[in-house]
């Protein structure tokens, strides 16, 4: 047995070569005098719509090359640099611990090469990182649906790539050896690709797995509650959003099916939904409050500035972590301290990446599994559970040979290092090394 790069298209090219010559010649256009510029190496502000053949141009060659700046004029190199480790443990002084869990989060889960013949496979070398947590969470992006998957498939100009899922796909996705997941974020930009019959296909079977799903509902009484998981004697609230649906937006009188808050499309977006939901979650007496976020610019390795103020006000108002994905590659994390109660840490994670990608450059095969310890005691004589630690693993996605079979393995980057590699394969896995240090400093290794 032996590991490879995953064997996938490095960049998303070949949507450009399936375009109309017009798309070709606008984007190769646009590409050029941005370059001839000097620009393109700092993140830029742009409408985040296909059919603007800009915006193209910029998705095209961030894919290509992703941006590892962050917006110029905020700092945010120097300021995430003090998080950049990959574990930290706090508590205020007088809590008192009586019972620890853990729970693990990942990004988004998509169709990947091989994964339809991956089952206990996929999985195997990070099984301890995700499901021997006491609650495993992660964002399904790809839905099921009746007809046969159009992954990727681009039928005009203006159209976004459609991304679903086959029954054997899925079923090597949701779960290793028996455990699956216990949560699945289901509000992201892909979750009505094949319709509102693949959004209600997904969730009965989700439903029927017995895996819990957030920020879509088939009800819209189901739409004015808030989903809790349950961790042993510990009630966590799950409340998740997604910033976009593609071009699939829902009717005024069906807005309810979905969780959506426009992040990136207004300056100032109604974050009032969000907020009605932390109140909501700690009138039902939920421990912990999650809050999920599909969000964020893609191809960037530092947050949105805007990110960093929306997030920090969701944490003020009571939430416990917040964890995001959407960018198709990692993003720092911060611990943030709300003013209103100084002895608290906040974990936001702005981009988890990639579990399993849809393209193979060493920057979107590298996420990020993050594990958060959950304590539960007392604090000045009242019972409280809180998060109390970190620790964060970067892994790849890498082909995998065994018996002249190819699979696909999820792997923790710094056991690649025992691997032989030729030189393609070694100069494949220094990127991946240099995003991950990115990111998290060097102390994962």
């Amino acid at each position: 047995m032996y590991y490879k790069p995953i064997d996938l298209p490095r960049n998303m090219d070949q949507m450009l070569e399936a375009a109309g010559e017009s798309m070709r010649t606008a984007v190769e256009k646009y590409t050029a005098e941005a370059l001839a510029q000097g620009r393109w190496s700092e993140p830029e502000e742009y409408d985040m719509d296909p059919a603007n053949m800009a915006f193209a141009a910029y998705w095209l060659h961030k894919i290509r090359n992703p941006i590892v700046k962050g917006m110029k004029g905020f700092g945010l190199e120097a300021y995430f640099d003090k998080f950049k480790q990959n574990q930290s443990t706090w508590e205020p002084k007088s809590f008192k611990a009586e019972k620890t869990y853990r729970i693990s989060a990942s990004g988004d889960l998509m169709f990947g090469k091989y994964v339809e013949d991956s089952g206990d496979v996929l999985y195997k070398a990070v099984e301890s990182h995700i499901f021997d947590a006491d609650c495993a969470y992660a964002n399904l992006e790809s839905t099921l649906s009746k007809e046969v998957p159009k992954s990727l498939s681009v039928e005009k100009e203006g159209d976004t790539p459609t991304i679903n899922l086959t029954a054997a796909q899925y079923e090597a996705l949701i779960q290793h050896g028996g455990k699956r997941y216990d949560v699945l974020q289901i509000a992201n930009n892909h979750i009505f690709d094949c319709g509102l019959e693949g959004a209600e296909m997904t969730m009965d079977q989700l439903e029927s797995d017995g895996i819990a799903y957030t920020g879509v509902y088939k009800s819209k009484a189901a739409s004015e509650t808030i989903v809790c998981t349950q961790m042993d004697d510990v009630k966590i609230g799950w409340i998740s959003h997604t910033f976009n649906l593609n071009i699939n937006p829902l009717s005024d009188e069906e807005s309810w099916r979905c969780d959506l808050t426009p992040f990136h499309f207004e300056k100032s977006p109604d974050t009032s939904r969000i907020k009605k939901q932390i109140a909501k979650a700690r009138e039902m007496g939920c421990d912990l409050v999650m809050l999920t976020l599909h969000w964020g610019l893609e191809h960037e390795f530092y947050p949105h500035p805007d990110q960093l103020k929306w997030a920090h006000e969701f944490a003020e108002l009571g939430v416990d972590a917040i964890i995001g994905h959407h960018p198709h590659v990692c993003q720092p994390y911060e611990l943030y301290t709300p003013m209103n109660d100084p002895e608290k840490r906040i974990p936001i994670l702005y981009s988890l990446g990639n579990l399993t990608p849809v393209y193979g450059s060493a920057a979107t095969v590298l996420s990020l599994i993050a594990n958060m310890k959950v304590a539960k005691g007392t604090l000045n004589g009242s019972e409280k559970t809180l998060i109390t630690g970190i620790e964060i693993t970067p892994v790849a996605y890498m082909g995998m040979v065994s018996d002249n079979r190819n699979y696909a393995a999820l792997v923790p980057v710094k056991d690649l290092s025992e691997q032989q590699m030729d030189e393609d394969f070694k100069s494949y896995y220094h990127e991946i090394k240099k995003y991950a240090n990115l990111v998290l400093g060097d102390s994962w290794l």
